[in-house]
């Protein structure tokens, strides 16, 4: 393991995400009272980022002038110097903040629809939201474009792949679009199982979409093939509902990493056979990004415990 923190209050930390800025890594973390936190892993600095309530001038929340936000989930980027937060909740709908200024920048209405999910992905959002089937791109402006609807959206997930770039949503099945052209390439069903976490992998002679669903079940399909093509049997991960996963190149193979409530698992991304497990007792994993920071490609992952580990592929090796 490369660094293990723990964010300085007594809380788990709900969602994260790494961000290259002013020249270094930074990884924005959400906490379980809906509190925002950097981390500079270059520096080992946490800063706390206290953000104006998103509906605070909303007539409907006049009578409640203590009202807070209740962030579950972050995404950030660098935009021309300034560092953005894109965020929202279980009970809370998606919001942009600058975190540089603490400024409010946008927000969607009160009106119930709470974030489901939120990705960054070449300098814009993704967002989907509860109670909708549509998911939406924003650029950093608050100006926003419905991609489609994929009926009630779990998950979220991008992927470059070579020169292009997906978007990935994730809920009754798999919607992919290309995010240069805001098609959709492909659709793909996970035998009536709800995707809870989806992502994709280049693998040396196609792209897979690999998918974890609520049943602990690892789907692997070819996006250039029939939407019934599987690379192989779905896989049962023994690890109960899979609400996140990653894929990290591991002695020169790319292995999908799978967490449970004691353990990383991984699985061989173009075989699907298990590759390895690494013990992570008491960390209880919420959240991880496989994403290079400060120069070196990493696995990111915050837990229950409140705290964030980064894990170099030579940890992730071997078996233990």
């Amino acid at each position: 393991m490369l660094v293990s923190t723990r964010i300085p209050t007594d809380s788990a930390i709900h969602d994260l995400s790494v961000v290259h800025h002013a020249g270094s890594s930074l990884i924005a973390c959400a906490d379980e009272r809906g509190g925002v936190w950097t981390w500079s892993p270059s520096t080992g600095e946490w800063m706390a980022r206290p953000l104006p309530y998103a509906h605070a001038g909303d007539p409907v929340v006049a009578e409640f002038p203590d009202a807070e936000n209740s962030i579950d989930m972050v995404a950030a980027l660098s935009v021309n110097g300034k560092l953005l937060l894109a965020a929202g909740g279980d009970e809370q709908e998606p919001a942009l903040w600058d975190l540089g200024s603490s400024e409010l920048l946008w927000r969607t209405p009160l009106n119930g629809a709470y974030l489901a999910e939120v990705i960054a992905l070449d300098g814009a959002f993704v967002t989907a939201q509860q109670y909708s089937e549509e998911v939406r791109l924003w650029s950093p402006d608050g100006t926003d474009t419905v991609l489609g609807e994929a009926g009630e959206v779990s998950c979220l997930g991008g992927a470059r792949i070579g020169d292009r770039s997906l978007i990935l949503a994730g809920g009754s099945g798999v919607e992919v679009w290309d995010a240069a052209t805001l098609t959709t390439i492909a659709t793909f069903d996970p035998d009536e199982e709800r995707v809870w976490a989806v992502t994709a992998c280049a693998l040396p002679d196609r792209t897979a979409i690999v998918a974890g669903t609520e049943k602990g079940d690892l789907y692997a399909w070819d996006l250039d093939a029939g939407p019934d093509e599987l690379l192989y049997e779905p896989v049962a991960t023994s690890q109960g509902p899979l609400e996140t996963v990653a894929v990290v190149t591991v002695d020169g193979r790319p292995r999908v990493v799978t967490a449970g409530q004691d353990s990383l698992r991984l699985w061989d991304a173009a075989e699907g056979f298990k590759a390895g497990h690494v013990l992570t007792s008491g960390h209880d994993i919420t959240a991880m990004e496989s994403a290079v920071v400060d120069g070196r490609r990493a696995l990111v992952t915050s837990g229950r415990d409140g705290v964030l580990r980064i894990w170099d592929a030579s940890d992730l090796a071997a078996t233990r």
